[in-house]
């Protein structure tokens, strides 16, 4: 697990453009290479990539989780490069109070993208590091091993837990594998996100 009190400085900020939302996997641009984040509803996804990139336009962050349902697409650099790495910042998935009709709709939106897409590099899932990883949690894991994708899952809210809550979910995920890469994090207060950054940028 990567841990440590770095704060991520504007300066280590990616530049990106962003390409649009969309509402289905055929509307996508054709991009040369793609990250997707995944993540539950109110895991901070969005925040997470807003703090991770110098754009115009940040990711759409709401107060209502589940509110977001649309992929919207950043494009690394400062002009806008089909060539160039692509981020896609997919909707919340799980939340509760959605329709049985969206949450269908996602299930079979996350699959169609993971089968047909093309050029996927690395998924990065996002998590509030006061759950536990669940069935879904897995299943995404599961696909990407068997597609040879890697699966970086980022424990988001660190700065919520006390110095005897972060021990334990180290020793937690100390043995951990089902994943490429596992970090503590916190979008809020801008701490542990030079590996992901770096990570990224090497995909670039």
């Amino acid at each position: 697990m990567i841990y440590s009190k770095t704060v991520f400085a504007d300066r280590n900020r990616l530049p990106a453009q962003p390409l649009g939302k969309f509402n289905s996997v055929s509307a996508l641009p054709a991009t040369g290479a793609e990250i997707a984040f995944l993540g539950r509803s109110n895991s901070g996804k969005s925040s997470l990539l807003a703090t991770l990139l110098q754009t115009q336009k940040a990711p759409q962050v709401s107060s209502r989780p589940g509110s977001t349902r649309l992929i919207q697409l950043f494009q690394l650099g400062s002009k806008p490069d089909q060539s160039r790495l692509t981020l896609a910042d997919f909707p919340g998935y799980g939340y509760a109070q959605s329709s049985a009709a969206f949450r269908k709709r996602f299930a079979e939106f996350l699959g169609e993208y993971i089968t047909r897409r093309e050029g996927i590099k690395a998924i990065c899932l996002v998590m509030d590091c006061r759950r536990k990883v669940e069935d879904e949690e897995r299943e995404i894991s599961s696909i990407m091993k068997a597609r040879h994708i890697p699966t970086i899952l980022c424990l988001n809210k660190a700065d919520q837990l006390n110095q005897s809550e972060t021990a334990k979910i180290r020793k937690e995920y100390a043995e951990n594998r089902d994943f490429f890469e596992i970090m503590l994090v916190s979008a809020k207060e801008r701490t542990n996100l030079d590996y992901l950054r770096n990570y990224i940028a090497s995909l670039g």
